[in-house]
């Protein structure tokens, strides 16, 4: 029983997992339908469900004349383990990132938290 209480407080002072590095090129995987993220160089917006395409592999690295305060988001850790992104320009308008299970991205106004749309998993690129 002493091991078991020591083992629990160890884990206990581990605390929450490191917050990721916000300049590391990130894949969003979108809970609905299995997309991942694309952005493409012309500014299409899509979800795809091949793995390797470059493009999905450049959601939070995009640098770019065009870059804009609309290209800025908010990236939230949800209970359920999935991430949601929210533009910081229109915060108060509690619009998401979200894509609809065809692929095609949803439209700002028609997202809400309890939707799959809005859910991605960020694993890491090497």
């Amino acid at each position: 029983m002493a091991d078991d209480g020591e083992d629990h407080h160890r884990t206990a002072e581990r605390g929450p997992p490191p917050l990721r590095d916000h300049r590391r090129r990130t894949r969003l995987y979108c809970m609905n339908g299995g997309h991942h993220l694309q952005i493409l160089p012309d500014g299409t917006v899509r979800g795809r469900r091949e793995d390797g395409d470059v493009h999905s592999k450049t959601i939070l690295s995009i640098i770019k004349p065009t870059v804009s305060d609309e290209s800025y988001f908010l990236e939230k850790l949800e209970e359920n383990h999935y991430n949601t992104y929210r533009p910081q320009k229109y915060l108060e308008r509690k619009w998401y990132v979200a894509l609809k299970k065809s692929g095609k991205p949803k439209v700002g106004p028609r997202t809400h938290i309890g939707q799959k749309a809005v859910f991605f998993l960020p694993p890491s690129i090497q």
